[in-house]
């Protein structure tokens, strides 16, 4: 008779890290689509900054939303072909890199390859919500019904 227990003979604490995950992910989620957000109230300081004329300022925006847009075309269906953990680590690496060095740029050009940079890692979330569909208990589906 062994004496290990797993998982399934304490639903509590099952049910415990569930609930940890859930939360961990929903806020990584949150936190993650900001990115593409934290520089819109700051545009006129940061364009001033850089030097970039207001007509250009409209560009660090943009340069996130089209690194979205091509993470999305680009990055998101990888999703089927490599390990979802391994790939959401490898964009939010990108990410947090591109997230590191955009307040260290000096020129508008680097700003603006790290907002793109930026934009193209947010697209980690549409890579977590289907590892999060993965890591659901195929019992809360039922429980739902």
């Amino acid at each position: 008779m062994s004496t290990t227990s797993t998982p399934a003979d304490h639903p509590l604490e099952q049910e415990a890290v569930s609930t940890l995950i859930t939360l961990l992910l929903g806020t990584a989620c949150g936190l993650i689509v900001a990115n593409l957000y934290y520089a819109q109230p700051l545009v006129g300081p940061i364009s001033a900054s850089l030097g970039l004329s207001p007509e250009a300022a409209g560009l660090i925006v943009t340069m996130a939303q089209i690194g979205y847009v091509a993470g999305l075309l680009l990055i998101v269906p990888l999703g089927d072909l490599v390990e979802n953990r391994k790939l959401v680590l490898s964009v939010m690496s990108i990410a947090a890199l591109a997230l590191f060095s955009a307040p260290l740029a000096t020129q508008p050009l680097q700003f603006l390859l790290a907002a793109l940079l930026i934009g193209l890692g947010s697209v980690a979330v549409q890579i977590l919500i289907p590892y999060a569909a993965h890591l659901a208990r195929a019992q809360f589906a039922i429980q739902a019904r």
